[in-house]
């Protein structure tokens, strides 16, 4: 398996698809923890003598955990994208394929983006995407993100010397 390492131009878009599915997610969770916490100190079960660590944690996982959480698994998917990058071997011919995927992701970002912006500019959901700002910084930037990312993933792979060679070569 290790020796018959092949590229995949569309590492980019699977970027972009589950970092979109994953910020809306983020949103709904922290609009779901929100309500949750809410239901819980308005009712009898603030009375309880656990309430305030019940209520503590439910801030701690909606201020620190679900932003740094997102951020974290995002630069995890990125340094993914580029550590990929140095382990395939992909014959320069073949970049033609790598710049328009990279161009239709780029493009799509942009629409996915603005999808995103329209869930977080629903009255409710809005005052997440003001509150909680790593997630919303990466949606408003993530076609210049992607750039970067693909860029860097582009001098990797076809910068390497003996891009295009045999696949032969045991690691």
């Amino acid at each position: 398996m290790i020796n018959s390492k092949k590229g995949n131009p569309v590492d980019i878009v699977f970027l972009l698809v589950i970092v979109f599915f994953l910020a809306v997610s983020m949103v709904v969770a922290l609009f779901m923890n929100t309500k949750i916490q809410s239901i819980i100190s308005t009712t009898e079960l603030n009375s309880s003598g656990a309430y305030e660590s019940i209520n503590d944690s439910f801030n701690y996982i909606n201020s620190f955990v679900v932003q740094r959480g997102f951020t974290l698994f995002f630069g995890i998917l990125c340094i993914g994208i580029l550590v990929s990058s140095f382990l395939v071997r992909v014959h320069p011919v073949f970049i033609f394929i790598y710049i328009f995927t990279l161009v239709m992701a780029i493009f799509t970002s942009v629409y996915l983006a603005n999808a995103y912006e329209m869930v977080v500019s629903n009255p409710q959901l809005s005052v997440f995407a003001v509150k909680y700002t790593m997630i919303t910084w990466v949606m408003q930037h993530i076609a210049k993100i992607l750039l970067a990312v693909g860029a860097l993933s582009f001098i990797i792979l076809f910068g390497k010397i003996g891009g295009g060679g045999n696949s032969n070569v045991d690691l």
